[in-house]
């Protein structure tokens, strides 16, 4: 049985020494520079963007045996599959998933069937960790078919030398597995001001509030000297929150003229609702200490200032000067990608509603316990460990099943 400790939030005394936001900027930047010079001399010969890739940098293509917390399998459900990233169950168990380089919009039957063709195609730009991200369906999708689409927009043919600054959301219509002709809208371009690949984001959800929420990404913008992630009014390093047509809700947090909902976020890769709270729940990518995160209105996660929870001088003391700053819940495992609650029992009855993340590099599964009132971690276990390619999604199906994409297959737990 994979194990790892149980961890609980633990609580700091603060101080509240002279702050200096430019001291703490430069303290990180330095760290960045050190840290970029060393991965562009590693990835000498390689992909030229290979170095500014989640997707590249840390993968396990050989993490070692697999291995569960209760008798599980790992099946291969889609064999060599082009880069599946976001995936989505229609509800007749037909799984839709993106390819992140493709721009691809696939179908795969419950049995494991590929369909041929690609429902739609997306004009993306593919660097670093850009592509076709994001995938929703309506809350009325068995009413209106609607399929919302998240991606790195680049609509010039065959140029893909310089990444986009515009990250676009659109809806599809489907009749039955076949898109309806005409229907691709434009719900809203989301320009975040960066031409730097990575950090991008791009997990779409819609919450229980019927909002379509969306993660950005801060596109490597505060790496040096800047405060974009601090600044409502860019969206780079944000939540956002936006009605189903793009326009901004009256009750934004930040006003009825701003998408943000929440602030200071480095890289939420995938975020989601618990079913019995309605609260959102965020794994954060960090530049150092990576983290679970209570995504709520109005709050400020702290970056590029703090990273994990404040325990220098400089970050208690922002923490200190900010009220809407908010410490994570919990240290995580190193690139979280894929999250969900586990809405059964098909693993046992003691894991269902909790919360299940799985991480890029490390090739493991975590799950983790929540407090009765649904706002504090009790207890962190490992689910699962061993899964081969990097991880970038985690969905349970209809059949209470685990399914995972990875660089090259998609794979489900199933329970012996």
């Amino acid at each position: 049985m994979a194990n790892c400790t149980s961890q609980t939030q633990a609580t700091r005394e603060r101080s509240a020494p002279k702050f200096s936001l430019m001291a703490a900027v430069r303290r990180r930047a330095g760290r960045w520079l050190v840290f970029t010079v060393g991965l562009m001399l590693a990835s000498c010969g390689s992909e030229p963007a290979a170095f500014i890739n989640l997707f590249v940098v840390g993968r396990p293509d050989d993490p070692g045996p697999f291995m569960s917390e209760v008798p599980l399998t790992l099946e291969t459900f889609v064999a060599d599959a082009a880069y599946p990233v976001a995936m989505a169950f229609l509800p007749d168990g037909t799984l839709l998933y993106t390819e992140k380089d493709t721009g691809r919009l696939r179908a795969v039957s419950a049995e494991g069937t590929l369909m041929a063709a690609p429902i739609f195609d997306a004009p993306v730009a593919n660097l670093g960790d850009s592509g076709l991200l994001g995938l929703a369906l309506d809350p009325d999708f068995e009413t209106n078919g609607f399929v919302y689409l998240g991606f790195t927009a680049n609509d010039i043919p065959l140029d893909n030398v310089f990444s986009r600054t515009e990250f676009r959301v659109i809806r599809i219509t489907l009749d039955g597995l076949a898109l309806v002709p005409g229907s691709e809208t434009l719900i809203r371009s989301l320009d975040s001001t960066s031409p730097l690949p990575g950090h991008e984001g791009g997990s779409l959800v819609f919450g229980p509030d019927g909002k379509l929420y969306v993660s950005i990404g801060d596109r490597r913008l505060n790496t040096f000297e800047n405060e974009e992630s601090q600044d409502p009014a860019i969206l780079a390093g944000k939540m956002i929150r936006m009605n189903k047509d793009g326009s901004i809700p009256a009750d934004n947090p930040y006003g009825g003229d701003k998408l943000s909902f929440a602030i200071g976020l480095r890289n939420t890769f995938d975020f989601t609702f618990d079913p019995i709270s309605g609260l959102l729940y965020g794994p954060e990518n960090g530049a150092g200490p990576d983290e679970l995160n209570l995504v709520e209105a109005g709050k400020n996660y702290g970056w590029p200032i703090v990273q994990g929870g404040a325990d220098t001088d400089e970050e208690m003391a922002f923490a200190a000067a900010t009220p809407e700053y908010t410490e994570p819940l919990v240290g995580i495992n190193v690139a979280p990608t894929g999250v969900m609650f586990n809405p059964g029992e098909t693993y046992g009855a003691e894991f269902k509603d909790q919360l299940f993340v799985a991480y890029f590099e490390t090739g493991t599964i975590d799950r983790f316990l929540l407090s009765g009132d649904r706002t504090f971690v009790v207890d962190k276990q490992e689910f699962a460990a061993g899964i081969p390619g990097g991880m970038n999604d985690l969905v349970f199906g209809p059949d209470g099943i685990i399914y995972i994409s990875t660089e090259f297959n998609i794979y489900r737990l199933m329970p012996q």
